[in-house]
C-alpha cells in the first residue's frame, strides 16, 4: 500500500499555477453483481447493505482478491491507514463467515486517531488477518488452500459513530492466484 504522506507530496507536486489539484478521469462505472448470488456466503448481506441501495449513495461494494500465496507477508504492507481532515470516531465491523455462518464478529472502535501533518489517522489492527494467512500457507496443494477460501468470506461495515451514518459495506471472497495478485471490485446491486 502507498504512503499517504507520498500519496499527498505528489499531489502537492501536481496542482495546478491556481493552486487546484487536476480533475482526474472519471473511472468506469463497475460492473455490478446481484447480491443474491452471494447471499448464502454471508448470512447478513443484505441488511448490511440496505442502507447503501439509495439513489444517492454509493456501494455496496464485493471485492474478489486473487491472492499471491508465495509474496511474504509483512505486517508493515498489511496495515492501512485511514486519514481525513475532521477527527471521526469511527466503527469497523467485520465479521468471518465460513460456509455461510458467522464465525467470529470483530468490531473496533477508531477513537480519536492522532493528529499528524494537520489530518487524523488511525491504524487498524490486522494481526488475525496475518494469523489466517500463516496457517492457510501451511496447506501442503494450492487446491487445498482454494477449498478453504470457497468457504471463507468476510463482511465488512465501517459506520461513523458520531452521525450514526454507515459509511462503507465491502464484502470479500478469495481464491489463491496461479500468479501475481490481483483484485476486482463489483458494486452490489439488489434484484
Amino acid at each position: 500500500l502507498a504512503d499517504p504522506a507520498d500519496s499527498s507530496q505528489q499531489q502537492q507536486q501536481q496542482r495546478r499555477p491556481d493552486g487546484r489539484l487536476p480533475r482526474r478521469p472519471r473511472s468506469p462505472p463497475l460492473e455490478c453483481v446481484d447480491v443474491s448470488q452471494i447471499a448464502d456466503k454471508f448470512p447478513s448481506v443484505v441488511a448490511a447493505c440496505a442502507t447503501f441501495w439509495s439513489p444517492d449513495r454509493t456501494g455496496p461494494y464485493l471485492v474478489k482478491f486473487w491472492a499471491d500465496i508465495n509474496t511474504p507477508i509483512r505486517m508493515r504492507l498489511a496495515l492501512s491507514t485511514d486519514s481525513g481532515p475532521q477527527r471521526l470516531t469511527l466503527s469497523c465491523s467485520t465479521k468471518v463467515c465460513s460456509f455461510g455462518r458467522q464465525v467470529v464478529e470483530k468490531v473496533e472502535k477508531h477513537i480519536g486517531p492522532r493528529l499528524e501533518s494537520g489530518r487524523y489517522r488511525s491504524k487498524p489492527d490486522v494481526r488475525v488477518h496475518v494469523n489466517f494467512i500463516t496457517k492457510l500457507r501451511q496447506l501442503p496443494e494450492k487446491y487445498m488452500m482454494n477449498t478453504v477460501l470457497e468457504n471463507f468470506t468476510i463482511l465488512q461495515v465501517i459506520n461513523c459513530e458520531s452521525s450514526g451514518d454507515s459509511l462503507l459495506c465491502i464484502a470479500y471472497v478469495f481464491e489463491v492466484s496461479s500468479g501475481a495478485a490481483q483484485h476486482h471490485v463489483y458494486r452490489l446491486s439488489r434484484g
